[in-house]
């Protein structure tokens, strides 16, 4: 194997670990009850973004669908969590002010 071949089994497997870590941040903010308060919104927001721009790239720049998919797997549990935060925030109980 080449240095190249290395590096792209690399990035696979770690990107792959990448998306199997969004569930343990999908199920605590599931499990909250009270609007997630400790989740960033806007980091979460961020890189869902960050993640289809690289989607993006990949696909109209460099013509790699392995990267592109690779990415549009982590934008989707990005979106996932971004999602369900929203979802929490909007069900969330009125606080007293």
């Amino acid at each position: 194997m080449t240095l190249a071949d290395y590096s792209m089994t690399a990035f696979a497997l770690l990107n792959g670990g990448r998306v199997l870590a969004y569930m343990p941040q999908i199920l605590c903010v599931y499990r909250c009850r009270n609007g997630a308060p400790a989740v960033s919104l806007t980091t979460w927001l961020m890189f869902t973004a960050a993640n289809l721009a690289t989607v993006s790239y990949a696909v109209t720049v460099s013509a790699d669908l392995v990267v592109a998919g690779v990415f549009a797997l982590n934008a989707a549990g990005c979106l996932a969590i971004t999602a369900l935060v929203a979802v929490r925030r909007i069900a969330a109980p009125a606080r007293a002010s």
